[in-house]
């Protein structure tokens, strides 16, 4: 048995310096995917966030529409029953 190969004939032996390599490119290739899931999961928040936030402003735009024409109303009325001559002695 001296000098015969010990591993399986269907298998080459391995090499260290090639299993090392196929570790870290199975590491790497790993945290690519894991990556990409927190991409993705980080796209579907800012898509939630941005339409919340869109909608808020929308909201916002109403009632500040409401305010100026409520302050350009009560301008209108004021003006029109006379303004200041009710308060000139």
């Amino acid at each position: 048995m001296h000098g015969t190969n010990h591993y399986p004939t269907n298998t080459p032996p391995r090499d260290p310096m090639v299993h090392d390599l196929h570790t870290r490119v199975s590491r790497i290739e790993e945290g690519a995917r894991h990556t990409q899931t927190e991409m993705a999961v980080i796209k579907n928040d800012m898509t939630y966030i941005k339409d919340n936030v869109g909608s808020l402003v929308g909201g916002v735009n109403r009632i500040l529409w409401v305010i100026v024409l409520s302050v350009v109303a009560a301008s209108t009325t004021f003006i029109l029953s006379g303004g200041l001559a009710h308060y000139v002695p």
